[in-house]
């Protein structure tokens, strides 16, 4: 027996061995595991106040990113939704906070600056709104840009710079062709300088689908009758009487108001 056991010890020895070579729990693994699901939540709660958001119910909204900042405190994106949120609910003095507040911990984001652009725009600060355009598409990584340039093309208009504003919306065009917010402001500029060809160019893209809006028809009508083809301004007219029977811009047509409103 004792034999045995001593010619077992050399085996025991190289298994306590091998146990030390073991890797050791690392201390921070509980932190990293909290931290995932800190990130989780928030993501969750960041989702369905963009959803809320979308779907225009901007309460539901507001507590779902308020329940992201409690979670995620220092999250830029979430601080910038909250903006967006309190300025459709008409609480500019909390949106603007949230806005820079956004901006502060992410100064480099593209979309946090278009976004206080358009903020500032629609309070009526054309001037001060346009740098923030600016510099969102100073930057090469900016995933969007024609959505800023349609945005400072409309700020530009605003502020009643028409050459400035056609510069911005020329290039959102030829950042995304089927911009059609963009054509259609476009077709106005040139219509109210009588450059009736350019403005039918950019009214056109807008008459792709049964889902034009009226102001789309009722601007091709009237570029058409200026250039004289009357057989292209009665198919729109009939188009527009089709698709928006009891609209205002069909009662223009009836009544021939056609001309600026």
């Amino acid at each position: 027996m004792r034999k045995t056991v001593w010619a077992m010890l050399p085996l025991l020895l190289s298994l306590l061995g091998g146990c030390t070579q073991l890797p050791a729990v690392s201390r921070d693994t509980p932190v990293l595991a909290e931290q995932a699901d800190v990130q989780r939540r928030t993501a969750i709660r960041m989702e369905l106040a963009s959803a809320y958001y979308a779907q225009a119910q901007f309460g539901l909204a507001l507590q779902e990113v308020d329940r992201a900042l409690v979670l995620s405190p220092e999250r830029a994106d979430a601080h910038g939704l909250r903006g967006l949120v309190l300025t459709q609910m008409g609480q500019d003095v909390g949106a603007e906070q949230s806005l820079r507040q956004a901006m502060r911990l992410d100064p480099a984001d593209p979309d946090l600056q278009n976004n206080m652009g358009w903020f500032l725009c629609r309070d009526g600060k054309a001037a001060a709104a346009l740098p923030y355009f600016d510099r969102a598409l100073s930057n090469k990584s900016y995933a969007s840009p024609a959505k800023a340039l349609f945005n400072a093309g409309q700020c530009s208009l605003r502020g009643g710079d028409a050459g400035r504003a056609e510069s911005y919306l020329l290039r959102a065009v030829d950042a995304d062709p089927d911009q059609m917010l963009a054509h259609a402001s476009l077709a106005q500029i040139f219509y109210k300088r009588a450059d009736y060809q350019r403005a039918l160019t950019h009214v056109l893209p807008t008459l792709s689908s049964d889902q034009t809006a009226a102001d789309d028809l009722l601007m091709a009508i009237r570029i058409e009758r200026k250039l004289g083809d009357r057989a292209a301004e009665e198919s729109l007219i009939a188009r527009l009487r089709r698709l928006y029977p009891k609209a205002p811009q069909t009662a223009a047509i009836i009544y021939g108001e056609t001309d600026e409103r």
